[in-house]
């Protein structure tokens, strides 16, 4: 027993007796941060899945990281394992689809996510409140800057990608016109078609709503979201303002007031398709009257109930959603190609592109307008001298097809394309997809 108690202080004494360094268990993993979150119950094909970015400018193994889950069903509850490795600046997409998380997870309740070795040891977390709208199905929480800072909500995502609000500036100036019909020819054989568009130099695709709206092409409308959001194509909702299948007047002519059903249905409609499928862009057609404006005017003035302020208050109600998103979304707008025509149609260029961003012009040569080259030209100066004086832009809307309705060639679409690229207007639209072999445009408004 002596000898027991000369060695313990003996022992002591070496060691002197310091407690043991108590390691950090999230050392191993700080840089590496959730960068988009995509929260959906797997409900008619969406998965939940989270991005994880390693910001460092070194490579971090992931073995020993998991990620947890409190909601009002779990409490702090694993639900994936990450293994492997993440090199420096890579991203990591972990989903529901192939088990990598083995729950979805609800966005129309508050959750905490925790990224680390244990749930009560975060090396980055994110929480849903409880004031936060459940995101659509396209929609995503994203750090913005990516990588650096915070989580906030957009309707459109970018898994594996950087994450960015969509800048018209950074694409061409040159958009297709589609019906919903055409949806199973876009997305066959992996959009092949799309991505020809693609290649050569077509950047935005304006699709009709019934592409959207009807149940038959949903799924179709899916896949077509989902492979433009891949190559980078943009795609913008194509509404009927005032038109469904016969002109819907704006104006109530025996109360000389506006019909406010007609103006929230449209607000509904573009709010509803930006929630929902993430378009980047609002494109508003029949944004006019059937060639009668004069006869629903019922005074003069900013305030006065007439067929100009009628288009206008449209035109300014549907930019203030867009811009209330603060994503870049954009607003486009189709007019009749004629001049000085606001008494038959209520549109006054220069005054819609205070809220256009880009007026689209139909500058359709073959058939009743029959334009020659000289006033083909004049007529996209026009329109892009008006969309300049209200702060817009305008691109061109020309045919595919010629006055028997045949689709053209790809020189002889080239033709007209070049003709307006000798014009003021900023861009081309081209009407319509499936009618005529596009030409390639890589070379123009670069």
């Amino acid at each position: 027993m002596k000898l027991i108690r000369i060695l313990i202080p003996a022992l002591c004494g070496l060691a002197a007796c310091d407690p043991v360094p108590q390691v950090d268990p999230t050392e191993a993993f700080k840089g590496l941060v959730i960068n988009e979150v995509a929260a959906h119950e797997n409900s008619d094909g969406f998965d939940t899945w989270v991005e994880i970015l390693n910001t460092t400018d070194k490579s971090i193994a992931l073995d020993g990281l998991s990620f947890f889950i409190t909601d009002s069903y779990f409490k702090g509850q694993k639900i994936g394992d990450l293994s492997g490795s993440l090199a420096a600046g890579e991203r990591k997409v972990i989903s529901s689809s192939d088990r990598g998380l083995k729950t979805g997870i609800s966005s129309a309740d508050p959750f905490t996510l925790v990224l680390g070795p244990a749930a009560d040891k975060p090396v980055d977390s994110f929480e849903r409140g409880e004031d936060a709208k459940p995101l659509g199905a396209f929609a995503s929480y994203q750090r913005l800057p990516d990588g650096t800072g915070a989580l906030r909500k957009l309707t459109y995502s970018s898994p594996g990608r950087e994450n960015v609000v969509f800048d018209l500036s950074k694409t061409r100036p040159t958009a297709v016109w589609a019906w919903g019909s055409h949806l199973s020819d876009l997305i066959s054989d992996n959009g092949a078609k799309m991505r020809e568009m693609k290649d050569k130099g077509y950047d935005h695709i304006l699709m009709n709503y019934a592409g959207f709206h009807n149940k038959n092409y949903r799924q179709q409308a899916i896949k077509f979201i989902q492979i433009a959001d891949e190559i980078g194509l943009a795609v913008h909702v194509w509404l009927q303002c005032f038109y469904d299948g016969g002109w819907i007047s704006p104006i109530d002519d025996d109360k000389k007031a506006y019909k406010e059903e007609v103006y929230e249905r449209i607000r509904n409609e573009a709010t509803d398709y930006l929630e929902e499928w993430g378009v980047k862009g609002v494109h508003l057609d029949y944004i006019r009257f059937g060639g009668t404006a004069s006869k629903h005017n019922w005074g003069v003035g900013e305030n006065a109930v007439n067929s100009v302020n009628a288009v206008n208050r449209c035109c300014r109600e549907i930019r203030e959603i867009c811009d209330g998103f603060d994503e870049g979304l954009v607003t486009s707008a189709a007019l009749m190609p004629e001049p000085n025509s606001s008494s038959a149609y209520g549109q006054k260029p220069a005054e819609m592109a205070k809220y256009i961003h880009i007026l689209m012009p139909m500058i359709y040569r073959y058939g009743s307008y029959n334009f020659s080259d000289k006033s083909f030209k004049e007529r996209s100066d026009y329109y892009a001298e008006q969309a300049k004086i209200g702060g817009g832009v305008s691109w061109s809307g020309i045919q595919t097809y010629d006055a028997a309705t045949h689709g053209m060639t790809a020189e002889a679409m080239r033709k007209d394309i070049d003709l307006m690229a000798e014009t003021k207007a900023s861009g081309i639209v081209l009407f319509r997809y499936q009618l005529g072999t596009f030409p390639d445009i890589n070379d123009l408004w670069n």
